[in-house]
């Protein structure tokens, strides 16, 4: 896991072992990400290959089973943490929103009578039954498909037919049977399929995904994603082995479209079998927003496990949106640590804007590396490299906060005669009425506070009143748009 990396080239990263800690911007490069792994190309270069099972020998006899109604127990708590300090708002937010809408209306669908707990058992035998007749609804697919499975048909026939519907074309959908999923000892059949009825050629198409296994020789629906005209064509991404357990897991990707002209918002899964309770479940109990990213699977730190790699990057061929504010390239990497995927690690590009490489240094003052703090606040103010967004006073208010924070930093470390010259700066380059002056007078009042109080919460806490009496003073800090970072006073002043 992500614990035991070593990174050659020296790059931070950010490490979350536990939930409420802080993510600011970091100085990083970004990882190198390749194309998405594709169902049925070979796996690039390390990541750990996973072995297909072949199929089992079909046992003679048995009746027809088809058990259709979506299973008790994959639906999980749909519950998203607070977006963090520095960290990209927009993305995290949309995705709490998709994941929710999913999960809520998969959640809808497998209300319904108790079925009884399955129990793999043997495959029906192997058949020539006549091609069923398409059904005039693509909420009929899902049982005229399995009952072509349990009167014995061929996957490969199955896939013909699907095509000659319009619900696979050559780029979307497929028909999968190679891997067991359940540790039956024989494979299931995963199906994604696109409505044929709403087939968009240029953009998403709705569509859904579909797994079944053996029982009583025949076939039973064993998970099934919600669908309505939404929920877009899940993707597969992997069927194989992630975690180094026995099973092969299930691992796909859904856009969720809620109107035509909307941005659409992706999602990912990370599906295991729980033979115990006789459903898939969640290996993710979190949302992994894939919204805009590249996707790429693979042994990043060498643990003989996979990782989810998810690259963010602006679109280089449109122009900047004002409204969403200053935008940054990152990556996330979700890793398995021994109970679930979690978001592990944010790796953010070098800055480019000055508003983050002021996320930058709150990161290190956050993490209580106050030497390192103090330095990135310099950068902050002086560094000519730094790219202005779009308010013609951007470069006082940052010099100004980058000097606050400066100054509360000395206020940790006890350099009294720091603080001081701290507030000479402030108040010498921000007179009355000057842009960001508000910055100069918190200064006042937090050295005033600092003067006369004894311990640095009781300080802040009058710092934090006086911000909450003057609004000016976060409101150009506040300016960058939903893609960025809206700050409160208790983060000004977190002591």
């Amino acid at each position: 896991m992500l614990s035991a990396l070593t990174d050659q080239t020296d790059r931070p990263r950010r490490c979350f072992p536990t939930a409420g800690i802080a993510l600011v911007a970091i100085l990083a490069a970004g990882l190198a990400c390749s194309a998405p792994i594709l169902i049925g190309q070979p796996l690039p270069a390390g990541v750990t290959p996973t072995s297909v099972p072949a199929f089992a020998t079909p046992t003679p006899g048995g009746r027809v089973s088809v058990w259709l109604i979506t299973p008790m127990g994959q639906v999980a708590d749909s519950s998203a943490t607070a977006a963090p300090i520095g960290s990209i708002v927009a993305p995290a937010a949309t995705a709490t929103a998709a994941f929710a809408t999913l999960r809520a209306a998969t959640l809808a669908a497998a209300v319904s009578p108790a079925v009884p707990v399955y129990q793999p058992t043997e495959c029906p035998a192997a058949a020539n039954p006549a091609p069923p007749a398409r059904p005039a609804n693509f909420d009929d697919y899902p049982q005229t498909i399995g009952l072509y499975l349990s009167q014995g048909g061929a996957t490969t026939t199955l896939e013909t037919i699907l095509r000659s519907w319009g619900a696979l074309t050559p780029n979307r959908g497929v028909v999968q049977a190679n891997a067991d999923l359940t540790g039956a000892g024989f494979p299931e059949v995963i199906i994604s399929l696109a409505d044929p009825s709403l087939l968009n050629a240029s953009g998403p198409t709705p569509g859904q995904l579909l797994v079944y296994g053996c029982s009583q020789g025949g076939y039973r629906l064993l998970y099934g994603t919600s669908y309505n005209a939404q929920t877009m064509l899940p993707e597969l991404k992997r069927v194989g082995n992630m975690n180094g357990g026995p099973k092969a897991q299930l691992v796909y990707a859904q856009q969720l479209c809620p109107t035509v002209t909307s941005a659409c918002m992706q999602t990912m899964e990370i599906m295991d079998w729980d033979s115990v309770i006789g459903t898939f479940r969640h290996l993710n109990n979190m949302p992994i927003d894939a919204t805009g990213a590249r996707i790429k699977i693979a042994d990043v730190d060498g643990d003989g496990l996979l990782e989810i790699s998810l690259r963010v990057e602006p679109p280089s061929n449109t122009p900047l949106d004002a409204a969403a504010g200053p935008p940054r390239s990152y990556t996330t990497i979700w890793d398995w640590n021994g109970a679930n995927y979690v978001q592990a690690e944010t790796i953010y590009d070098a800055p480019v804007y000055r508003i983050h490489a002021a996320y930058d240094a709150d990161f290190s003052f956050d993490e209580g590396n106050f030497s390192a703090a103090l330095k990135a606040y310099d950068k902050v103010r002086d560094d000519p490299n730094y790219q202005p967004w779009i308010d013609p006073n951007e470069l006082f208010t940052l010099r100004a906060y980058a000097e606050f924070r400066k100054l509360l930093a000395y206020a940790a470390l006890k350099q009294n005669h720091s603080v001081t010259n701290a507030l000479t700066v402030l108040q010498t380059e921000n007179p009355p009425g000057s842009p960001a002056s508000g910055w100069s007078d918190l200064a006042g009042a937090f050295v005033d506070a600092y003067q006369r109080v004894r311990g640095l919460h009781k300080i802040c806490g009058s710092a934090i009143n006086f911000m909450n009496s003057r609004p000016d003073i976060l409101a150009l800090l506040n300016s960058y748009g939903p893609n960025n970072h809206t700050y409160s006073p208790a983060e000004i002043c977190p002591f």
